[in-house]
């Protein structure tokens, strides 16, 4: 497991805890945004459900948190570069480690140049890096979140069409962050997160007898795409894995990583450059066929008896940190129930 330099530990705390407070300070109550007319009409409309959201989270066995009560204009796509680190010819993240709240096999900076400064670093060292733009974070209670101009998606300047079933979902998975977390496992927590999220979010437009809304059916299909986008992910972990692991010299397995990943860019038209480091995003926040789906069947599809199995995990229960492959500590623990 690695720690961070001295001085980058100290420089990343800083910059965190500097760019949270600058959140904190541009906050606006929701009911004063939505009562301000000068705003767009969209926006108001949609910091409207906010509440009838976290609710119906709340009723599901989500914690009650001060979150969301207020809300932050950006002005950007991003609110912050989430950075991952990768062996070049292994899955192998690099473990970032800090005092508390434990260790994360990514690391989140709120300016992108420090961002890319960084993982600049790793590549320099001959390590796969990742640098991707993330519309949402949880302080996990430390401070109040407030809502983010990054969590409604847009399209040419305008909220786009899907954003309401879109920030329902991202605004469950922050909430889940908030009601589950296992420090040192950061597969768990996120995997755990994809997967709650996606499925309240379908009882959610159910309940309000919206799932045949054309902005429900519009996100569907961009969700149908991201799985299939996910699972092609999962297959090219799965068959680069076998080549790192196998017996071939360390050329040879650069040249079958180097045609593998081309083909892979050119067949998913991926925006960002696809490395280990990225396929191990991926894994890190695919719920796949981790066990979680048992679980909730288990339970019948109670979400709140679900939340409550889980919650019996520790972070002894887990054979090592940072484990990746949950699916057999999973149901371990639906046979203990």
């Amino acid at each position: 497991m690695m720690g961070l330099s001295s001085c980058t530990s100290v420089y990343f705390l800083y910059q965190a805890g500097k760019g949270q407070l600058r959140l904190l300070n541009r906050g606006r109550p929701l009911p004063e945004v939505i009562a301000d007319e000068r705003g767009s009409s969209e926006l108001r409309e949609l910091l409207k459900q906010v509440p009838g959201i976290k609710e119906f989270g709340e009723s599901a066995g989500l914690k009650s948190t001060p979150n969301y009560r207020e809300y932050v204009e950006l002005g950007g796509e991003s609110v912050v570069y989430v950075v991952t680190v990768s062996d070049a010819l292994a899955f192998r993240p690099k473990i970032f480690k800090f005092p508390i709240v434990g260790s994360f096999n990514y690391l989140g900076w709120f300016s992108k140049n420090d961002a890319l400064e960084f993982a600049e670093g790793y590549e320099k060292e001959g390590y796969d890096i990742d640098v991707r733009g993330a519309s949402a974070y949880s302080t996990l209670g430390w401070f109040p979140d407030p809502l983010l101009s990054s969590m409604i998606p847009r399209e040419g300047g305008r909220i786009s069409l899907t954003a309401y079933p879109e920030l329902v979902n991202v605004f469950l998975h922050e909430s889940v962050h908030a009601t589950i977390y296992i420090k040192n496992q950061s597969t768990f927590n996120e995997s755990l997160a994809s997967f709650l999220a996606d499925v309240l979010t379908e009882r959610y437009f159910q309940s309000k007898g919206d799932a045949d809304r054309e902005a429900y059916a519009k996100y569907m299909v961009q969700r149908k795409r991201s799985e299939e986008l996910r699972k092609r992910m999962a297959q090219a972990y799965s068959d680069l894995k076998q080549v790192y692991d196998s017996n071939l010299d360390p050329v040879k397995k650069r040249e079958q990583k180097s045609a593998y990943l081309a083909t892979l860019q050119a067949e998913t038209g991926y925006r960002r450059k696809i490395s280990n480091a990225t396929l191990i995003q991926f894994q890190t926040y695919d719920p796949g066929d981790q066990g979680f789906g048992e679980l909730l069947k288990k339970t019948n599809g109670d979400v709140h008896a679900f939340l409550r199995l889980l919650s019996k995990l520790r972070e002894k229960d887990f054979e090592h940190p940072q484990m990746e492959e949950l699916r057999g500590l999973l149901l371990r623990t639906l046979e203990k129930d």
